[in-house]
C-alpha cells in the first residue's frame, strides 16, 4: 500500500501545484479545447463510473492483484516431484552378465516450513491482497475526484476570466470614446487596454493547463474525448471526530486496519524465513535392475549442505520488512491515527469554511462594490484607476474563491483514504 499512498499524495500534488499556478496565468476569444468534436459533458457520478468501467488504471490495479495471488499460490504449492531414469550398456564380454543395468527414483523435496507455515503466510497474502485491491480502488476513486474536480476549476477559471476579459474590452471602448472628447486621458486608456491583454494572456495560461490535464484524464479514463465538467457542488457536513475515529478502527480498508495485517504478514514472513534456513529435504523412492538379473528396491534422501547459503539473505529482507511494518503500525497505535484523523478533520473544516466565506461573503462584497465604483465613475465621481483595482480584485476573489473549494475537497479525500471509505 505504501507505493499506492506515495503515487496518490505525488498525484495531489501536482493537481494542487496546477490549480495553484493557475492565479497567476490563466487563454483567445474561444476556448481552445471546445474544437474538438469529440466532447463529454459529464457530473462526477458519471465520470468514476466511466473512468472505472475504462480505465488502464484498472486494469493495472488487477494486474497487481494477480501478481499477489500468484506469490501466494507459488509460496503455498509443493515443489514438483523429480523423476530419475538411468539406463546403461556395456560392450564387454561379462560371462553372460551384459544385460544393460537400470535405476528409477522418484524424490519429493520438502522443507520444514511446508508443514504450516508456509499456508499461513499464503493465506496472509491472499487476505492482503484483497483488502490492497480494494484499497487502491479507492484510492483511484478519490484520484479521480481530485482530477475531476481540478478540471472544473481551470474551466470555471476560464470562464471567470472571459467575462473579466469582455468587462475590461468594454471599458477600453468607453475609455477611448472620452479621451477622443478629452475628458479622460490617454494613461487611463491604456490602463484597461493592458488589463485586456494580460487578461487574455492568463486564459491562455489556463487553456494550456486545461489541455494538459485533459491529457491526463485521457490516461486515467481510457478516452481521447475532451471532458466537460458539470456542477459545483456545495461542502457536505463532515462527521464528529469520534465518529470518524470509529469508522477508522472498524473499517477493514483503513489505514489502521491495513497496517495491521501487514505486520502480521511480515511477522510470518520472517518466521518462514527462519525455517527455510533449515535445508531442504529430498527422500527417494530408489529402483535398480542389475545386469545380473537382479531387482533392488530401496530409499535414499538427499541434504544439500548449508555450508554457505543459510538464507541470510532473505532472513535480512523479512526482517527489515517487519521492522518498518511494525514502526508504521506502532505509530498508528500509538495515538498516530487519533492525530491524522483529528488534523486532517481540522484542516477540512477550515477549508470549507474559509471557501464558503469567500463563496458568501466575500465574493459578493466585491461584486458589490464593483457595480457601486462602476456607477460612481459613470456618474463622474470616481476615476479609472479605482475602477481598475476593484476589478482586479474581483477577479481574484473568484478565483481564489475556486481554489480554496479544491482544497477543500483535497482535505476530505486525504481523510477518505485514511478512514478507508468517503466521508
Amino acid at each position: 500500500m505504501k507505493n499506492y499512498s506515495s503515487a496518490f499524495k505525488q498525484v495531489l500534488a501536482l493537481f494542487l501545484a496546477l490549480l495553484f499556478s493557475s492565479c497567476t496565468a490563466l487563454a483567445n476569444d474561444t476556448p481552445s479545447h471546445t474544437s474538438s468534436n469529440c466532447e463529454q459533458e459529464l457530473t462526477l457520478a458519471a465520470f468514476r463510473a466511466f473512468a472505472l468501467h475504462k480505465s488502464p488504471l484498472v486494469a493495472e490495479i488487477d494486474r497487481v492483484y494477480a501478481e499477489e495471488l500468484a506469490t501466494a499460490f507459488e509460496t503455498e504449492v509443493l515443489s514438483n516431484p523429480e523423476l530419475q531414469v538411468e539406463q546403461t550398456y556395456t560392450r564387454m564380454k561379462l560371462g553372460g552378465d551384459s544385460d544393460p543395468q537400470s535405476q528409477v527414483s522418484l524424490g519429493q523435496a520438502i522443507r520444514l516450513s511446508n508443514f504450516g507455515s508456509r499456508e499461513r503466510v499464503a493465506s496472509l497474502i491472499r487476505k492482503s491482497a484483497d483488502l490492497q485491491l480494494r484499497a487502491r480502488l479507492l484510492e483511484l476513486t478519490q484520484i479521480l475526484i481530485v482530477q475531476f474536480r481540478t478540471l472544473f476549476v481551470l474551466q470555471q477559471s476560464e470562464k471567470i476570466i472571459l467575462n473579466a476579459e469582455q468587462r475590461a474590452a468594454k471599458k477600453v471602448a468607453q475609455i477611448r470614446d472620452a479621451v477622443n472628447k478629452g475628458l479622460l486621458s490617454q494613461g487611463d486608456e491604456q490602463l484597461f487596454e493592458g488589463e485586456k491583454y494580460r487578461l487574455q494572456a492568463q486564459r491562455k495560461g489556463v487553456s494550456a493547463r486545461i489541455a494538459t490535464l485533459q491529457s491526463e484524464l485521457a490516461k486515467s479514463t481510457g478516452s481521447t474525448c475532451l471532458v466537460l465538467a458539470k456542477g459545483e457542488e456545495a461542502h457536505q457536513e463532515i462527521a464528529s471526530e469520534i465518529i470518524l475515529l470509529e469508522k477508522a478502527h472498524k473499517n477493514e480498508l483503513s489505514e489502521a486496519s491495513r497496517l495491521n495485517l501487514l505486520t502480521s504478514l511480515a511477522q510470518e514472513e520472517t518466521r518462514l524465513a527462519e525455517l527455510d534456513a533449515f535445508p531442504q529435504i529430498t527422500p527417494r523412492l530408489v529402483y535398480q535392475h542389475t545386469n545380473d538379473g537382479g531387482d533392488f528396491i530401496g530409499a535414499g534422501i538427499t541434504i544439500p549442505l548449508p555450508f554457505w547459503n543459510r538464507n541470510q539473505a532473505q532472513k535480512m529482507r523479512s526482517t527489515a520488512g517487519q521492522k518498518v511494518a511494525e514502526t508504521r503500525s506502532n505509530f498508528h497505535s500509538n495515538q498516530g491515527l487519533e492525530a491524522q484523523i483529528r488534523n486532517l478533520r481540522r484542516a477540512t473544516l477550515s477549508t470549507q469554511e474559509q471557501s464558503d466565506l469567500f463563496t458568501k461573503k466575500v465574493i459578493p462584497s466585491f461584486e458589490a462594490a464593483l457595480r457601486s465604483q462602476e456607477r460612481l465613475y459613470a456618474e463622474g465621481k470616481e476615476n479609472v484607476l479605482q475602477v481598475w483595482q476593484t476589478l482586479r480584485t474581483f477577479n481574484e476573489a473568484q478565483t481564489q474563491g475556486l481554489l480554496l473549494w479544491l482544497e477543500a475537497v483535497s482535505a476530505r479525500v486525504q481523510l477518505s483514504i485514511l478512514i478507508g471509505e468517503e466521508v
